[in-house]
């Protein structure tokens, strides 16, 4: 047999080889992924009401610093940091579109500490990036810090840093504002300047902000301080006294009301009312978005979008934070904050699944990182089109009540063997 025949049927056997893979691959994937949906079935009890998908994803050898201008990125992102495998005192700190796709490295490996961890708490769980891309807002063992990814410049923000964080960026990345157990700052992003809530305000201000619960509104740009009247913030409820005057001024506003409302530009006293439920009733947690609030403890997992007054927008009886209202759904992250989960208000006509979990893993060298918990960036693209169903149509869908009985009939089928 001459070379060029063999050649040719070298080439044919190629191109057959080829064609049968172009053909079988999807086979094959739909294969996995109902044998996937089978190994969460039985990990769920049978359960179908809700749902888990994992995203994997590379974290590259030597990977180069990302472009911090994330201003148009079409859907949230979660931050968190990798942990060097060879020194476990350094880390790096990532992006993460919540679709799976576009890890970003921020930080370099051993440029900044880890965020603090305590008790049980993961610290990097209260990480935020400015709708621009540009600044992160990290916890750190010697207080919060504000970071700047354009020259590394680095700003305290602030002595506390292993405490609840609630935060509010300007839309166009102005200015950020950041609440931590006894400090209320607002931070002007071109000069770096940070303005206390006490200096602003007078001798009643930090005791405003200890008993207080605060939450805000990133359309309105305000922030509400909510008090129990029976609690040590009562004193607040009306404020008729002559340090109260002095600390808030006469602003024409009326006097009595669980809430108080302050301009975020000013942080100065501009309405109040009741505006927020019981402090009995809902212990507020607010939302990552600063869109809405979740009430723990009495308020058995009410979920309130902000307003004069609040409106309650749903209801999920799990320990969690609210991340945001998007579309007609409540988006909400467990506590420890490694997933982030979609809540429907009622099944759909093809799925029974009414909240659907979303994790992500990364993987270097197909070994599984050791990764953070995770905060959170929300691009202006994201926070100017939140009333969109974009969040949900670009993620892993839905199991229908097919993918189901498919993933059934694998188990079957193993247990027939």
């Amino acid at each position: 047999m001459n070379k060029k025949l063999l050649l040719g049927l070298g080439v044919a056997a190629a191109l057959v080889a080829g064609v049968s893979y172009y053909v079988t691959k999807p086979y094959f994937e739909e294969k996995a992924r109902i044998e996937g949906l089978a190994e969460w079935l039985v990990t769920n009890r049978g359960k179908t009401d809700s749902w888990l998908h994992r995203y994997d994803f590379d974290i590259p050898d030597n990977p180069t610093v990302a472009d911090w201008n994330t201003e148009q990125l079409k859907l949230p992102q979660v931050l968190f940091t990798v942990t060097n495998p060879e020194d476990e005192t350094k880390v790096s700190y990532w992006a993460l579109s919540i679709d799976g796709t576009n890890p970003q490295l921020l930080i370099p490996d051993g440029v900044l500490p880890p965020p603090p961890f305590r008790s049980t708490t993961d610290y990097s769980k209260y990480m935020s990036r400015s709708p621009n891309g540009r600044y992160l807002v990290i916890p750190q063992k010697g207080g919060t810090i504000l970071y700047d990814l354009a020259n590394g410049e680095k700003t305290q923000l602030g002595e506390v840093a292993t405490s609840p964080h609630v935060f509010m960026w300007d839309v166009d990345s102005t200015q950020v504002v950041v609440k931590k157990r006894d400090e209320l700052l607002l931070v002007k992003l071109d000069t770096k300047a940070v303005l206390k809530f006490e200096e602003i305000n007078g001798p009643l201000a930090r005791r405003a902000v200890v008993f207080g619960s605060t939450y805000m509104s990133q359309p309105e740009q305000m922030i509400y301080i909510s008090f129990d009247r029976d609690m040590a913030g009562g004193s607040f409820y009306c404020g008729e006294s002559e340090e109260y005057i002095a600390t808030f001024g006469d602003h024409g506003v009326p006097n009595c009301g669980n809430t108080l409302v302050f301009d975020a530009k000013t942080l100065q006293l501009i309405d109040r009312g009741d505006f927020t439920p019981n402090a009995f009733d809902c212990h507020v947690r607010d939302s990552k978005f600063s869109d809405g609030f979740y009430c723990s403890g009495h308020g058995q997992g009410q979920v309130y979008r902000v307003g004069r007054p609040s409106q309650q927008a749903g209801q999920h009886l799990t320990n969690a934070t609210l991340l945001a209202l998007n579309g007609g759904d409540i988006w909400l992250t467990r506590l420890h904050q490694r997933n982030i989960s979609r809540v429907l208000k009622q099944p759909t006509e093809n799925s029974p699944t009414v909240e659907m979990l979303y994790t992500f893993r990364g993987l270097h060298d197909g070994e599984r990182a050791e990764m953070s918990a995770f905060g959170f960036g929300f691009s202006r693209y994201v926070i100017e089109h939140k009333d969109s169903d974009s969040w949900s149509e670009s993620l892993y869908p839905l199991p229908t009540y097919d993918d189901l009985e498919k993933a059934k009939a694998v188990l079957q089928q193993r247990n027939q063997r």
